[in-house]
């Protein structure tokens, strides 16, 4: 079987330059172990998408030299033929699958509930069907998942120690949209994933992800290879975002500066992780 990577940016703001770092990273593994890559756009978020955040997902990998194997050309074609949004019915599969097996509850607890105090649905059995319900997952707190680094050796990690239950199918209002953890999961597996390059913030993903497709039978995410990488931090120390204002990739672009500097981190970074294996913190 042919291994494959991917590239998977959401189009929430211009791209800075921890994204590049990671997409050098990732194309250099994919390299290193002879994977083919590919790009996915992560726009099930239509609120915060932009066109211009589209368009500069392709300037900026261009402007990296990173090349791809599958996926859009342009933002046209994105859209067309790759959006997520073509592929809600196949996420809400999972979901159903989910639900049918007891994994998930309702909540209907509002970002305001939340932040008043810690959500008690788990407890309760309310309507799956109800405009105000999110479909959370039950994590289980004493469960385990197993990890397979790229680097290192395995690892036996608690997904209910690093995060909260999740929401996989967001509010009524949002139109009952699958979340990020199941989207990812689903377009990993029917995609062919075999390797998976994120920053260390992104553990608890993983962990949640793993979790998942051992619900659904997902055996081939199980097998999945992972890199965690440290994150860029900006001149405080504070990790780079998007929503912040990070410096943007395409300010660099029109003032005519060079990737080579991004290049050389991501080898760096590469060099690190091979030497050393990932740097996962434990909860």
């Amino acid at each position: 079987m042919t291994p494959w990577t991917r590239i998977a940016p959401t189009p929430s703001g211009f791209l800075h330059a921890g994204n590049a770092v990671n997409f050098l990273l990732t194309a250099a593994i994919a390299e290193r172990v002879g994977a083919r890559l590919r790009l996915r756009i992560d726009d099930r978020d239509a609120e915060r998408m932009r066109p211009a955040f589209v368009d500069d997902i392709f300037a900026s990998l261009r402007w990296l030299g990173v090349a791809w194997h599958d996926g859009p050309r342009d933002r046209h074609d994105h859209e067309r033929r790759f959006s997520q949004h073509l592929r809600i019915t196949r996420y809400q599969e999972a979901l159903d699958v989910l639900k049918e097996q007891g994994d998930l509850y309702a909540c209907g607890c509002s970002r305001a509930d939340l932040k008043r105090g810690a959500c008690a649905c788990r407890m309760k059995s309310l309507d799956f069907r109800a405009p105000e319900s999110a479909w959370r997952l039950r994590l289980p707190a004493d469960g385990l998942v197993r990890l397979l680094p790229l680097f290192g050796t395995e690892r036996w990690l608690s997904p209910g120690m690093h995060m909260v239950d999740p929401v996989l199918r967001q509010r009524g209002e949002l139109g009952g949209r699958p979340a990020y953890q199941i989207a990812s999961l689903v377009d990993d597996v029917d995609q062919g994933v075999t390797h998976i390059v994120r920053g260390v913030d992104l553990l608890p993903s993983t962990l949640c992800q793993l979790h998942l497709a051992e619900r659904l039978g997902l055996d081939a995410f199980l097998r999945v290879r992972f890199v965690h990488h440290p994150l860029i931090a900006d001149a405080n120390g504070a990790k780079l975002s998007k929503s912040e204002g990070a410096e943007a990739l395409k300010s660099m672009r029109e003032a005519g500066r060079s990737p080579d500097a991004l290049r050389d981190k991501a080898q760096r970074m590469l060099r690190d992780l091979e030497a050393e294996g990932d740097q996962i913190p434990t909860p």
